[in-house]
Parts: structure tokens; C-alpha cells; sequence
């Protein structure tokens, strides 16, 4: 049994210009407001038109320093954890779960601290009157029909260009062998795939934790057996890694980390055909594959989802930062979306 079994439209875009009716499936509120709640860096709940919603504190983090000066990151994190800096969820779980923003084009937002400044990640692209909406890369989700009983009927659905393609990427990583990790092993695994995991952001600035090992033992702790990882070996040598959390409806793949040698035998897409192939194989509604490598993912039969970063503040001052920030600093990427399949 398989490893991951339970027992030509191109559109150019300026930025990913996705169906507006596209949404994400969130899990569990209860399942996210307790993960949230494990996090360090856990704050409360603030209120959104009423409603509660979990929030963190800010963390930043850069690896190597190498574009942005770690004093900035240490000041911002410092604001953040004395109360200046609210975001609502966590930056280490994107795409669980977004808060219901109202069509009144006001948002009332009670925050018992009463912080510099709220940032609330949520679908679409509203217009608030006392916000600022910056776009953020687009959430990349497959849907999974019903015709796809397996992965080949999945690969079957392909177009032959794609087809061929994927044929490709699993015939030249044949050789890495995928083994799942028990959670009940995880700290003789996690200080290795932490170790990935920061190899492969190393060139980014990040919003999640510092420790990635205190972050991933918060996931197995926490989401036990609805937290899904898998090794992939070599020689007996653990090159890369994959995580993925399943709902009642639906699987979200979460964190990846490979070495270099790895990233060029292309196993960084077949760790997401082997998430799709979980997903199809647990019947699954659909597989969030989440942000970054857009094309690549479209190229796997994902479809963007829309989303954007509300910023509130009552500052004036700040208000105007972000809005400078927004109009002069900010630049979205440009990507072609691609369907593999053949109608």
C-alpha cells in the first residue's frame, strides 16, 4: 500500500487576478483557537464586529540578515511583544481560518490592549474605510473530483504536456524514499526538518517564530494525529520534508524543507503531488498547497485564492506610514496561471 494510503489557457497577470467567489474552507474553530493558543507567542482575543478572534504578537525573523538589518527585526519584535503589534491568528498558520468581515465597509474592532496597530489576514480584497488593504500572494487550492478515485486518474485528467511533465518529476525522484514520522518519535525527527526547513527559507524574512523546532513541536503536540509529516530518505539520509493537516473536508499542506541537491532532483513537487495524492486518497474535498511558487502549483491543477491584509490603527502618524508604505514600497508579483488539465 502506498505510502501516503490511510491504513493551453495561460493568463497573464500583473498580480494573481483570481475569481473573487473563490474561498477557502477553514477547520475547526475550536481545533484552530487551541493551536493558536499553544503557540509562544499567543496574545488573547480580539473582537472583530463583536466577534472573538485569537491574535499573536508579531515575530520576525530573518536567517541570514542578508536584506533586512536584524536591529529593524529586533526593534519590530519588541514593539510587537509589548502590545504595539497585534495579529489576528498566527503568522506560523496561515489560511485555517479567517475572520467574517462585514459588507458595511466598517470594521468595529475592540482591542483590550489597544495596540498601534491590528493586521488581519482575510479573504478578498475589502474596501474598510478605517483600514488599509494590501494584497498578499494568493492561497494555491485544488478542488478534487469526484472522477479521481486515484492519484493516476488524477494524472490521467492532465493534458499530455502536463502529464508528461509530472511523469517526469516522480520518474527523477524515484530514488528518495518517503516514509511517514510518527508524532510519538517526533523529537528525534524535528531537530532535523527544522533544520531544512530554515535551510530553505534562509533568504526570506519571515513572520513565524525563530525556533522552528518549538513551532513544529507545537503543531504534533497540539493537532496529534491530524498533523500528517513525511521524510524523504536517501542512503539513509533525510533530504527533505513535508507536513499537512487534515480537517473534516479538506488538507492543507503547511511547512516544507529540502536540501539544495534536492530542490534540483525536483523534490520539491513531488512532496505536493505526494500531498495530493494523500488528499485524493483520503477523500478529501480539496488540497490547500498554500503560498509561494504560484505558478508551479497552478501547473499542479491549483487555482489562486484572493486574499489580503487589513491594517487598522487609530494613530494618525501610523496611518499615514502604512498608506506611504502601501503606495510606494509594496509591489506585487506578476505570474502566469496555468490548467494542466485537459477541459
Amino acid at each position: 500500500m502506498h505510502q501516503f494510503c490511510r491504513h493551453k489557457n495561460i493568463h497573464p497577470l500583473g498580480f494573481v487576478n483570481p475569481t473573487h467567489n473563490r474561498t477557502l474552507k477553514p477547520i475547526d474553530f475550536s481545533k484552530f483557537y487551541q493551536l493558536q493558543s499553544a503557540f509562544g507567542n499567543f496574545g488573547g482575543s480580539l473582537y472583530l464586529d463583536g466577534k472573538p478572534f485569537p491574535y499573536s504578537y508579531l515575530e520576525l525573523s530573518k536567517p541570514t540578515g542578508k536584506y533586512v538589518d536584524r536591529t529593524i527585526l529586533k526593534a519590530i519584535n519588541l514593539l510587537s511583544t509589548k502590545g504595539f503589534i497585534h495579529y489576528a491568528g498566527n503568522a506560523c498558520s496561515p489560511g485555517l481560518q479567517f475572520p467574517e468581515i462585514s459588507n458595511s465597509g466598517h470594521v468595529a474592532i475592540d482591542d483590550a490592549n489597544n495596540c498601534g496597530v491590528q493586521i488581519i489576514n482575510v479573504q478578498g480584497m475589502p474596501t474598510i474605510s478605517n483600514a488599509v488593504t494590501i494584497p498578499a500572494e494568493p492561497f494555491m487550492n485544488l478542488e478534487i473530483r469526484e472522477s479521481w478515485k486515484t492519484f493516476e486518474d488524477y494524472i490521467s485528467n492532465m493534458s499530455s504536456k502536463y502529464r508528461v511533465r509530472t511523469n517526469k518529476v516522480l520518474k527523477t525522484t524515484e530514488n528518495y524514499i518517503v516514509q511517514h514520522l510518527s508524532i510519538q518519535q517526533a523529537n528525534e525527527w524535528i531537530p532535523q526538518c527544522a533544520q531544512l526547513l530554515g535551510h530553505t527559507l534562509k533568504d526570506k524574512t519571515l513572520a513565524i517564530s525563530p525556533n522552528i523546532s518549538a513551532m513544529l513541536h507545537t503543531f504534533v503536540r497540539t493537532l496529534k494525529e491530524e498533523f500528517k509529516v513525511w521524510g524523504y530518505y536517501k542512503d539513509g539520509t533525510l533530504y527533505g520534508f513535508i507536513t499537512a493537516i487534515d480537517s473534516n473536508h479538506g488538507t492543507y499542506a503547511m511547512h516544507l524543507g529540502l536540501t539544495d541537491q534536492a530542490a534540483e532532483d525536483s523534490l520539491y513537487q513531488r512532496m505536493m503531488y505526494d500531498v495530493i495524492r494523500y488528499g485524493i486518497e483520503n477523500r478529501s474535498q480539496f488540497v490547500c498547497l498554500g503560498r509561494t511558487a504560484t505558478e508551479i502549483k497552478s501547473t499542479m491543477g491549483a487555482v489562486p485564492v484572493e486574499n489580503s491584509y487589513l491594517f487598522f490603527t487609530k494613530g494618525k502618524m501610523l496611518m499615514w506610514v502604512i498608506k506611504g508604505y502601501k503606495k510606494y514600497f509594496h509591489r506585487t508579483k506578476s505570474y502566469q496561471i496555468r490548467s494542466p488539465f485537459k477541459e
